[in-house]
């Protein structure tokens, strides 16, 4: 199996899953939080070559599975300030004629706080700004046929993100467009290209408690370099169109179905997704966090 082969498993998760955009964008409020649980499963046979076009892999008989769990949470230390933290659990697989290659464990964690400048048109457009890090958890393995559970560097993302409520309409939008500075590996002594990054989400209610929505999810990559030397078409690039259905349950609870449909990509794996979800809000007041306030 290629480097490349046994890197894109983990990339296919990690590189463009993140939190729920319209849960995301508009502030959770002092002392108030939500969780999310998302699961994630894909197999495939195909790849998108460094020419973007969509081929089997290399290997005899080669197939990629993935699956995995994010957890998502975020807490409102202000009305404006959220602190958010994501924890992946990845279980991947590779198998070709001559061997079969599994890895499982915890991946690398994702750290953010944004900060809401403005509410316009009297809140129904928030503005914000987010900063993330992402600390790897596990080394990348040098042995090119062990699967990596992590990317082995730590990731620096910047975030401008806007919302728009068509209340009285149950309709929502969201746009976010970020850049991600992918930092020097020094144990594969690999430096990453940096990526640009955009969610663009519509959505709303349907019919009674049950509701849906369409994200376009993409990642554009720079190519890396390694001891310094450029490398060509070593660029990821992924472009995803994602369809959701959700259904309100009692206690503020939402569960989602839906999956992720590549329109185009570069040096990542090709093939449908499937996504599930369980999203809850709540409050928990420390008396820091909600001073002067009440307990709800």
């Amino acid at each position: 199996m290629s480097r490349a082969a046994a890197a894109s498993l983990l990339l296919l998760c990690a590189a463009v899953v993140r939190p729920a955009a319209a849960a995301a964008q508009w502030p959770v409020g002092q002392g108030a939080y939500w969780a999310k649980a998302s699961f994630f499963w894909h197999s495939t046979t195909r790849r998108y070559g460094p020419d973007g076009r969509s081929q089997r892999y290399l290997n005899q008989g080669a197939e990629s599975r993935a699956a995995a769990l994010f957890l998502d949470l975020a807490y409102g230390i202000t009305d404006r300030l959220d602190l958010w933290l994501q924890l992946p659990y990845f279980d991947l697989s590779f198998d070709d004629v001559t061997m079969e290659r599994d890895a499982a464990g915890v991946g690398d964690v994702r750290l953010s706080t944004r900060y809401t400048l403005s509410h316009l048109l009297g809140g129904a457009v928030p503005l914000s700004v987010r900063a993330a890090v992402k600390a790897p958890i596990q080394d990348f393995p040098i042995d090119a046929e062990i699967i990596p559970i992590g990317e082995g560097q730590w990731d620096l993302e910047a975030w401008a993100e806007a919302g728009l409520s068509l209340w009285p309409t149950p309709a929502y939008a969201v746009l976010w467009l970020g850049y991600r500075w992918r930092l020097w590996n020094p144990t594969t002594t690999r430096d990453p290209g940096d990526e640009l990054l955009l969610l663009a989400e519509i959505g709303g209610r349907l019919l009674g408690r049950l509701g849906g929505k369409v994200v376009l999810d993409g990642v554009w990559g720079r190519d890396g370099r390694l001891l310094g030397v450029p490398l060509s078409a070593d660029a990821r690039e992924i472009l995803y169109l994602q369809p959701v259905l959700s259904l309100e349950l009692p206690g503020s609870s939402t569960v989602e179905l839906g999956g992720r449909l590549p329109l185009r990509g570069q040096n990542f794996p090709a093939g449908p997704q499937l996504l599930a979800s369980v999203f809850h809000r709540g409050r928990v007041c420390w008396p820091v966090a909600c001073a002067g306030g009440t307990d709800r």
